[in-house]
C-alpha cells in the first residue's frame, strides 16, 4: 500500500483506527496489532509542509494580526515593515 490515506487504517481488513488511538508520531514507524482482525502492520504517519503563516505587530497597541492591513483592537492599522 503505497498511497497516504486520511486514517490510520488496517490494510488487511480496512477497519479505521479512530484519532485518539492511532500513532502519530512523525518520522517513526509503530507496529500495530489491528483490533478487528488481529494483524500486525506498520504505521508511518507523514505529514506535508504547507506553508508560512505571518502575523504583524502593531506598533501601537503590540496585538498581532495576520494581515497587515486589518485593524487591531486598538482601532489603528498595522503599518510597521
Amino acid at each position: 500500500m503505497s498511497e497516504i490515506l486520511d486514517a490510520q487504517t488496517c490494510p488487511y481488513c480496512n477497519h479505521a483506527v479512530e484519532d485518539h488511538q492511532s500513532f502519530w508520531t512523525e518520522g517513526e514507524e509503530d507496529e500495530v496489532s489491528c483490533n478487528r482482525c488481529n494483524k500486525i502492520y506498520i504505521s508511518k504517519p507523514q505529514y506535508k509542509f504547507e506553508g508560512w503563516k505571518i502575523e504583524k505587530q502593531c506598533d501601537k497597541c503590540g496585538e498581532f494580526t495576520d494581515d497587515g492591513y486589518a485593524m487591531c483592537d486598538c482601532g489603528e492599522y498595522s503599518e510597521s515593515y
